[in-house]
């Protein structure tokens, strides 16, 4: 099972307590076949400006199938952390 690695659960649980709409995202690297597991949320300007979109890349790896299930663990609130 993958995990992510602890820099990259620890920013996760940071984000998690201070981020607006945290949602997950999986992206092919260019012609590797590795795919990069990203968080992304929004963040509300004081100055009133629209909302931005921030990408954090939290995990490369070439188990496909390992970054979905991953991602679905993340989605369903869990730390992503290795048990």
């Amino acid at each position: 099972m993958l995990s992510l690695p602890d820099e990259a659960a620890a920013a996760l649980e940071s984000l998690r307590r201070t981020g607006k709409d945290v949602r997950f995202e999986i992206k092919k690297a260019c012609e590797q076949e590795r795919w990069r597991l990203k968080a992304l949320y929004d963040v509300v300007d004081e100055d009133g400006a629209p909302p931005r979109t921030i990408h954090l890349g939290l995990l490369w790896s070439d188990d496909r199938q390992g970054v979905r299930d991953l991602k679905d663990r993340l989605e369903r609130g869990e730390s992503g952390r290795a048990p």
